[in-house]
C-alpha cells in the first residue's frame, strides 16, 4: 500500500490560499454592479422630483380689494376655508399692517364667509376696505390686526351685518351713516357681539337699541353700556373718522 507524503498537499494549499481574495474580489465586484445601479436610479428619481412641478394650491375665487387708491385681486383662502397665507400677506399690506405685524388669520377666514355668502356670477366681488390696522387705537381690535372696516359693492350693509352676526366669536359694528360695517374676531367662546352706531364722521358715537330706518330720532345706548357690548374702546376720531 503507498504511502502519501504530507509534503506533497502543501503546494495544493499555498494554491487555494491564493485563490481565497482573486474569488472573493470577483464576488464583490459582482455584488458592486446591482448597488451602483440602485444608487443611479435613487438619484435620478431624486432630480425628477426636484424638476417636477409641485401641484398649485387650490384657493377660494378671487377677490378685488380696494383701498383708497390701490386695488388688488387676491385669493383670502384655501378651498378648505382656511386663510390663504399670500392672501393674508397681501390684505395685511393693504390694511397698513407693517413690520411684522399682520392681520389675524381667523380674521381673514371670516371675511371669506362673508364674501362666499354674497358672491354672484362669476366677477370678482369687490370688497371696498374703509379702515384696517390702526396701531395708536389703544384698546381696539383694530390696533391687533383683528379687525376691519368695509363695505361689498352691490349688498346692502343692513345684509352685511345681519350675516355677520351669525358667525360665532365675531364682533359686528353697524354704522348707518357712514357707509360701512366693522367686524372683528373675537377670543373663543365669546359669541357674537353687535352694535349700531348712529353717528356721523366726524362726531362722537352714538350707540342706538334700533336698527336706523331714515329717522335719527332713535333711542340711544347709554355709553358705558356701549362699551360693555363693543368689548373695544372707541373715541369719536378712532371709530368715526376712517381714514386708513
Amino acid at each position: 500500500m503507498a504511502v502519501l507524503n504530507p509534503r506533497s498537499f502543501i503546494p495544493f494549499a499555498a494554491l487555494a490560499l491564493a485563490l481565497i481574495p482573486a474569488v472573493a474580489g470577483a464576488a464583490s465586484r459582482t455584488d458592486a454592479k446591482p448597488r451602483l445601479a440602485g444608487v443611479r436610479t435613487h438619484h435620478i428619481r431624486q432630480a425628477r422630483a426636484t424638476n417636477e412641478p409641485k401641484p398649485r394650491e387650490c384657493v377660494k375665487a378671487p377677490i378685488r380689494v380696494v383701498a383708497g387708491a390701490e386695488s388688488v385681486k387676491l385669493s383670502l383662502a384655501k378651498c378648505d376655508g382656511a386663510a390663504a397665507p399670500a392672501g393674508v400677506e397681501q390684505l395685511s399690506t393693504l390694511a397698513r399692517a407693517t413690520g411684522a405685524r399682520r392681520l389675524d388669520a381667523r380674521l381673514v377666514e371670516r371675511l371669506e364667509l362673508v364674501v362666499d355668502h354674497f358672491r354672484k356670477g362669476t366677477e370678482p366681488t369687490r370688497l371696498v376696505l374703509v379702515s384696517g390696522f390702526r396701531p395708536r387705537s389703544a384698546g381696539s381690535y383694530h390696533s391687533t390686526g383683528r379687525a376691519l372696516d368695509f363695505r361689498v359693492d352691490g349688498v346692502a350693509n343692513e345684509a352685511l351685518v345681519a350675516f355677520c352676526k351669525t358667525l360665532q366669536d365675531t364682533g359686528c359694528g353697524f354704522y348707518p351713516n357712514s357707509g360701512f360695517i366693522h367686524i372683528d374676531v373675537r377670543d373663543p367662546g365669546t359669541g357674537h357681539v353687535a352694535w349700531t352706531d348712529a353717528s356721523r364722521p366726524g362726531e362722537a358715537p352714538r350707540y342706538v337699541t334700533e336698527e336706523p330706518t331714515g329717522s335719527s330720532a332713535l333711542p340711544e345706548l347709554p355709553a358705558h353700556d356701549a362699551d360693555e357690548r363693543n368689548g373695544d374702546a372707541r373715541t369719536a376720531k378712532d371709530e368715526a373718522t376712517h381714514a386708513l
